[in-house]
């Protein structure tokens, strides 16, 4: 059976051969390494030899081309002779030299058509030439053909090689077999015994007839021991320092014979026998033999007993190890999960193996569509700057060092993001010294950048707004130190009311600042008292009246009676002020303003005309409104507008800070109210505010 198995599978693989010969003849197919500095040239074979179904690498350089050869193993390489950095035929040599690149066949493509030129190709290693310039024809019969019969080659080898796999495979086989029964005869029961009662049986069935014999006893160790009976004779195993007339039958050993183990004596056979004859030189060779094989079956099993002790050693050891290993993976990859950072980890060409799930919440793209892709899919630069980036970064990685840098990012849905990166490298454990990959993390301070941003705009706006009065107040009471007497009693009074109304604006803009710290503090509690918010809204368009009449803006008030909250009086007030002085600053000459207070039904009030209306969550509340003929607001900075420190860009010459909104939206809603705005350009704008009537 085992003989027809055998030919039966070699018939098989037979027919699997001839069958993969025909595939090869049929379908071209493989990659092609083409290495030519001309571009032109490059591109045209690289056309012609896809159209052949080939997949194509190309390298302008010595260098690169060495370096793909490497990384990609093509099945073919098409090689110029004149490159920019290397002689196309040193290429060659150094492929020859490569043990996985040895056999891989050559084509040279040379200008050159002396015998000279194309015998030092051959000399170099080169399997066949082309000359310049390339007829295409021929370059797809000359590669058609050479892939063939590297091929052909190929699966010679592979064939070879199995027959050699199926040669050791049934010598092992044999092998295996012979020890097996070896085994199974000698030491499977793992017992020394189950050796000596077969070859005391052995001894007293071949030894002289005629004499009357005793039964045998056989032990090396007192836990080993076997009886072996006979009706002729009698043989006992003893212990070497057991005396002989220690035995169970008391008699006369007429044979003694050590039994040896790794060459020491570790036991004795002796046959004993009444009429106490002399043994023929057969007969003391057969127990010398049967001594000697006893002895090798002992070695065996306490070999045996030794190598299993090792084995399950070794299995313990493997075990633990290998738990520790499960354990400490299980542990990186608990921590790279719950990192918040961005994590991805490449090969050594930047392709993407692994990605944490913060790499896929920041760059949009799923677990699938990052692996395999390579990792500067994520950078937000043109293709010469990410190739110079991409460089760079190669570069520090290869020389074994860490690098650092803040960069832009990009999302799938193509908004960009700012990133602190830093990739490390990753060695080959096997081959000290190579590249095996990179791993990059990705910290997301868009955040950061705005807020330095909104920052830094902040300190420009504030310190404008400081040095404005600053300045206007050192200017005023300069006239008043030096020219006070040349001053008429009206020009003074002019002067002094200029300083205390610039000093008014710069204890405002100070007040700002102060007020959102402390409602960022959580020092800014609420005194809650019964309040008319008509009232307040009145005394606050007076209070800015002044203002008004500067720019010649008509003001209207338009207020109800018994408009009654709970909430800080204080605090309302910088609201409703917040709002009129907005109106003020962004209202030309001669504009407009109404300041408007009422109690609001939802279902009786128009909703464009109080913005905000559609998030009151009962049916009657409070609500102040200023309506300005100033100069709107685009529909794109509505939502940004009660953002802290932000400003239209357009507006940006008006002064301010752009806290007021912030602070007046954060006091509304400590209040359990909420802000409303609506603008158009050029026709002005509405901000209001409401307040539940039970507000506290």
């Amino acid at each position: 059976m085992p003989l027809v198995r055998w030919v039966v599978s070699r018939m098989c693989g037979a027919l699997a051969t001839a069958w993969l010969y025909r595939r090869i003849s049929m379908v071209p197919s493989g990659s092609v390494l083409i290495v030519d500095d001309d571009p032109v040239i490059q591109q045209l074979m690289v056309v012609v030899l896809q159209e052949q179904g080939y997949r194509v690498l190309t390298a302008d350089t010595g260098t690169r081309a060495l370096d793909l050869a490497k990384a990609q193993l093509p099945d073919l390489i098409l090689l110029d002779v004149l490159l920019p950095d290397i002689h196309g035929m040193d290429v060659c040599r150094q492929l020859r030299t490569e043990p996985r690149l040895a056999e891989v066949p050559v084509i040279m493509i040379t200008a050159l058509h002396d015998a000279e030129a194309r015998l030092q190709s051959l000399h170099a290693g080169a399997d066949d030439f082309i000359t310049k310039p390339v007829d295409f024809l021929e370059l797809r019969a000359r590669v058609a053909s050479i892939l063939r019969l590297n091929r052909y080659r190929r699966l010679l080898e592979e064939r070879t090689q199995r027959q050699r796999a199926e040669e050791e495979i049934l010598r092992r086989n044999r092998d295996l077999s012979l020890l097996n029964e070896f085994i199974v005869s000698t030491a499977v029961p793992l017992r020394q015994a189950s050796q000596i009662e077969p070859a005391l049986t052995e001894a007293c069935r071949v030894l002289v007839d005629g004499i009357d014999l005793k039964a045998a006893q056989a032990h090396i160790e007192p836990k080993y021991m076997v009886n072996a009976l006979n009706h002729r004779f009698s043989a006992q195993v003893l212990h070497p320092r057991m005396h002989p007339h220690m035995m169970t039958y008391n008699l006369t050993p007429s044979l003694s014979m050590p039994i040896l183990i790794k060459g020491k004596p570790q036991g004795l056979i002796a046959l004993y026998d009444d009429a106490g004859r002399e043994f023929a030189p057969p007969e003391l060779a057969l127990v010398q033999s049967l001594a000697g094989a006893l002895g090798q079956a002992i070695e065996t099993v306490l070999l045996n007993q030794q190598l299993q002790y090792h084995v399950n050693s070794l299995e313990t050891i493997v075990a633990t190890r290998t738990y520790e290993l499960q354990v400490e993976r299980d542990r990186t990859q608990a921590i790279l999960e719950a990192l918040g950072e961005a994590v991805l980890v490449t090969d050594a060409d930047g392709i993407i193996s692994y990605a944490n799930p913060a790499a896929i919440a920041l760059t949009g793209h799923s677990h699938d569509e990052l692996l395999g892709r390579s990792w500067t899919m994520i950078q937000g630069h043109g293709e010469g700057a990410e190739f110079e980036l991409d460089h760079l970064i190669h570069e520090h990685i290869a020389a074994g060092q860490v690098w650092r840098g803040d960069l832009r990012g990009l999302r799938k849905d193509g908004t960009g993001y700012d990133m602190e990166l830093t990739v490390a490298p990753l060695f080959d454990l096997h081959h000290t010294g190579e590249l095996a990959g990179m791993v990059s993390i990705q910290r997301d301070i868009t955040l950061v950048r705005a807020a330095e941003r909104m920052k830094a705009h902040f300190i420009s706006n504030v310190s404008h707004e400081l040095r404005t009065p600053l300045s206007i107040i050192a200017l005023h009471s300069g006239n008043l130190d030096t020219l006070y007497d040349r001053l008429n009693d009206e020009r003074r009074k002019h002067l002094i009311r200029e300083v205390r109304f610039q000093t008014a604006l710069l204890d405002d803009l100070i007040g700002d600042v102060l007020e959102l710290s402390r409602m960022d503090s959580g020092q800014l509690p609420i005194q809650s008292e019964a309040l008319d918010l008509g009232r307040l809204l009145q005394g606050e368009l007076e209070r800015l009246q002044p203002l008004a009449k500067r720019k010649q803006l008509h003001c209207e008030l338009a207020i109800s009676e018994d408009v009654i909250v709970q909430g800080d009086q204080g605090q309302l007030r910088q609201c409703m002020r917040n709002l009129i002085s907005n109106a003020i600053k962004y209202t030309s000459e001669g504009g407009t303003i109404r300041c408007e207070c009422r109690m609001l039904e939802t279902a009786s009030v128009d909703s464009e005309a109080w913005p905000g209306l559609g998030e009151a969550g009962s049916s009657h509340y409070a609500g102040v409104r200023v309506v300005d003929s100033g100069l709107g607001i685009s529909a794109e900075h509505l939502p940004h507008l009660f953002t802290r420190f932000y400003r239209v860009e357009n507006q940006s010459r008006v002064p301010g800070t752009g806290l007021g909104l912030a602070i007046t939206q954060e006091l509304i809603s400590r209040h359990g109210g909420w802000t409303g705005v609506a603008s158009t350009p050029g026709v002005g704008s509405i901000f209001a505010f409401y307040l539940p009537q039970d507000s506290a």
